[in-house]
């Protein structure tokens, strides 16, 4: 096995395995600076959930984010706002391994609405599990250098996975879950034919 990918069997069997690590995805009224978390959920790697939570925001969800996750105002109109959740959410992550498919998004998006709050950024150590997997699909990115990220939906079809739902948290946690665990698999296949190409030499 080549070392970057030994590297990434390490990577993801410490996600399958480590007790701290938790799977994050959110729901947000857009992609801007203004933008805010409508959804959270969190999922420890055997897909039990342990968060799942509708939030109200201050501004209204505009029709474009909508047709992406479905969240209308009016389902929204009656939820929490984020500070009655926020100590609920910190005690399931704060000191937790959180890895989100594409991570650098819901951080932001996290902080955002923490900010706009006047809430101090929740601290967990942050993974990223769409970063990981473009590295285990190799696919050169000419533009941008470094590996082509594929969505979500792309990574699960590419690796034979079923998708039971899609741009709604919980549902995007089992599947970002279900991807991890079928990538440590086909690594930890690998390096069994390797280990075994290897004794096969001696």
């Amino acid at each position: 096995m080549k070392s970057n990918q030994t590297e990434l069997l390490e990577i993801f069997r410490s996600w399958v395995f480590e007790p701290e690590v938790v799977v994050l995805d959110t729901e947000t009224t857009g992609l801007d600076e203004h933008a805010e978390v409508i959804e959270v959920s969190v999922m420890d790697m055997t897909g039990n959930v342990l968060f799942d939570q509708l939030i109200r925001p201050l501004h209204s969800v505009p029709e474009d984010a909508i047709e992406i996750h479905g969240i209308t105002n009016e389902t929204l109109r009656d939820k929490p706002i984020f500070p009655e959740l926020y100590h609920a959410l910190m005690e399931v992550i704060k000191g937790k391994s959180v890895v989100a498919y594409n991570a650098s998004y819901d951080h932001r998006l996290l902080k955002q609405t923490c900010d706009a709050y006047g809430l101090p950024m929740i601290e967990v150590d942050w993974q990223c599990a769409m970063m990981a997997y473009a590295e285990f699909r190799g696919e050169l990115d000419t533009k941008r250098g470094g590996y082509r990220r594929q969505s979500l939906i792309k990574a699960a079809n590419q690796m034979g996975i079923e998708i039971t739902g899609s741009h709604r948290s919980v549902a995007d946690c089992f599947t970002t879950v279900e991807v991890i665990r079928a990538v440590f698999a086909k690594l930890t296949v690998s390096d069994l034919m390797t280990a075994d190409q290897l004794r096969s030499t001696v």
